[in-house]
């Protein structure tokens, strides 16, 4: 692994050093709880050019959960009828995924009581929304979901994008509408979302906070999925969702830590060459 290592043979052996004392500290004062660990980023160059609410998937091999260990709430357009009849009904792929489904109106409905929304916060693990709603989710949901990215609602597809879909007319208005619903599709998209990692693109800061782990884990397997980290935010081949950094010289430093620890380094890029102060160049004056 340590030759493959997208940072290097010394920034994998920093790395197993820093999880290695990281685990054995969180263990010491937390026994086998497992506590999750955080790859902390610090890029060069900004990633988006706008404030974006829309969480990044990455791919990653050793996965972070299972879709049946999460309550999901699920935010559609209206009505709902489509899609919820396609989801829950008996047989589908999604019969057990969704806890509770609302419409964009009920939501709002609920918003406008602080404590409903705190209600929803605690209730569910994670929110994800009808790509064709998920923008107005901000407004509506608020500091709660938002702040320190704590819930934010990620963003589904209730069908694969075709050209060619058949398309309805509403009941209320002659605009031809796309209702499909392909529950097996939009489970895939839950399973990628619940079992990878992710981040927030920031237009202001200069850090990310990338789930790699569990202090549970072997230390080769949190490994593994930080170098799926780097590639995926430095590697042309992951283009144009991924790719973002362009290169490893976009990246700065680079530590591990959990919510509550120190951070530990795993990569520290190298000091850029200075000019020969004592060039007796004559251009010097």
């Amino acid at each position: 692994m340590s030759e493959r290592f997208t940072l290097g043979e010394d920034s994998y052996k920093t790395a197993f050093k820093s999880l290695k004392a990281l685990i054995s500290q969180v263990q010491a004062e937390n026994g086998d709880e497992a506590i999750a660990i955080n790859l902390v980023i610090n890029i060069r160059i900004p990633i988006v050019k706008t404030k974006d609410y829309t969480p990044r998937i990455v791919p990653i091999t050793h996965k972070l959960d299972k879709l049946e260990n999460k309550s999901v709430l699920l935010v559609t357009k209206d009505p709902s009828t489509p899609y919820r009849n396609a989801l829950t009904e008996k047989d589908s792929p999604t019969e057990d995924v969704f806890n509770q489904i609302y419409t964009l109106t009920k939501l709002k409905s609920i918003a406008k009581d602080p404590r409903k929304v705190y209600k929803l916060f605690k209730e569910f693990d994670i929110v994800v929304a009808d790509n064709r709603v998920h923008k107005f989710l901000p407004s509506i949901l608020g500091a709660q979901f938002y702040q320190k990215n704590k819930k934010i609602p990620y963003m589904v597809q209730m069908a694969k994008p075709d050209r060619n879909a058949v398309l309805t007319k509403g009941k209320k208005s002659t605009k031809l509408k796309d209702e499909r619903c392909e529950p097996k599709y939009v489970k895939s998209q839950m399973k990628s979302i619940v079992g990878n990692t992710s981040y927030m693109p920031s237009d202001k800061g200069n850090c990310l906070f990338i789930k790699v782990g569990f202090t549970s884990w072997e230390i080769k397997h949190i490994l593994q999925n930080i170098d799926d980290v780097i590639q995926y935010l430095v590697e042309e081949r992951f283009r144009p969702v991924g790719g973002v950094l362009k290169s490893v010289e976009n990246l700065g430093t680079i530590h591990v830590k959990t919510s509550e620890s120190i951070s530990l380094p795993v990569f520290t890029p190298p000091e850029p060459e200075n000019l020969d102060e004592d060039n007796d160049s004559d251009f010097d004056f």
